[in-house]
């Protein structure tokens, strides 16, 4: 799915929850109305989401009505007055959320709450600093992309493959949020390292606390991690992995060093691959050695020949790609 059909079934998924809280809102909804509702919120978990985003986003600007309303101009035709609240659900002032209501159907309002999504991405050999408007610093490795929504209640980050180091600045009232193959990674304040390769997520703890949950298995975080702790998953499975960990190897890579223990060669060469533009080949028989030291990724060529001479192989060159025989 493009990135315009998926804002396009965002948006119409948003559409369909407002008119569901509309219809259970009226003075007219009955059991079946709110029946009707139960079975379309079970029927996906996007649902369910997209109907508390709904409440939550109208609830807040019921909250900020006073602020926000010098400075809308909406469509008339896109009002849509919301009855009182039943005793069920928080109460809204019924003017209020007439003044207000009006946005909750507006795309642009409903992004600026979620925050306007902006695309990060390097290319192969290329490393980024990235600076967000609320103070928080990312360092994005080579061949990775980010996607961050900076909004009004959390800011979120999600991380397609990967590697990014963050300092996260604080911010109690909006929790920063990393969505990382099916896990989520939970922050207020704190800085760290996540890798995202091949279906496998690495989180490396260096200052603060970091709280991981894994959707799938409900709401309770799978681990908490404090400084010099990691945490392993591979993408499915059930349980992760935590132990004590020297943050150091996991940032060395912004310091332009890759430090292997126990390294194979087929895991290395797929790294390397994200940080140099020549694409380095090797044979499956060679994937299985195994490789411990620190390589500094500077000249490309220096470091196929220092793992040329590790391993005792030959290097074949083409413009368009290094063999290691």
């Amino acid at each position: 799915m493009s990135g315009a059909d998926s804002i396009k079934a965002i948006d119409a998924l948003r559409d369909e929850a407002v008119a569901w809280l509309v219809r259970v809102q009226s003075d007219q909804a009955t059991a079946d109305d709110w029946a009707a509702l139960t079975v379309w919120l079970e029927a996906s978990d996007d649902h369910l989401i997209a109907f508390e985003a709904v409440e939550s986003l109208a609830a807040e600007l019921t909250d900020r009505a006073s602020e926000i309303a010098p400075n809308l101009t909406p469509a008339s035709s896109r009002v849509v007055p919301l009855p009182r609240r039943r005793a069920v659900l928080p109460v809204w002032s019924a003017a209020a959320a007439a003044a207000v209501i009006a946005i909750v159907v507006g795309p642009m309002a409903w992004r600026g709450y979620q925050g306007a999504p902006t695309v990060y991405q390097t290319r192969p050999g290329e490393t980024r600093e990235v600076a967000l408007a609320d103070g928080t610093h990312i360092r994005m490795d080579a061949a990775s992309t980010l996607t961050v929504q900076l909004g009004w209640r959390a800011r979120r980050v999600q991380m397609a493959d990967a590697q990014a180091t963050f300092d996260v600045a604080k911010d109690p009232g909006r929790p920063f949020l990393i969505s990382v193959g099916d896990q989520q990674v939970r922050v207020v304040g704190t800085e760290f390292n996540i890798r995202h390769y091949d279906k496998t997520v690495r989180v490396t703890v260096r200052r603060g606390i970091v709280e991981v949950r894994q959707p799938a298995l409900g709401s309770t975080p799978v681990a908490r991690l404090v400084a010099g702790q990691s945490l392993s998953h591979v993408e499915g499975a059930s349980r992760s992995v935590q132990t004590a960990a020297d943050p150091g190897p996991a940032f060395a890579w912004t310091q332009g060093r890759m430090v292997c223990d126990d390294e194979t060669l087929g895991d290395m060469v797929a790294y390397l691959n994200r940080r140099y533009p020549v694409p380095i080949k090797i044979s499956p028989a060679l994937a299985g050695k195994r490789f411990s030291g620190v390589l500094e990724l500077g000249d490309q060529d220096l470091v196929v020949k220092r793992l040329a001479g590790y391993f005792s192989l030959s290097v074949h060159r083409t413009d368009e790609q290094i063999e290691l025989r």
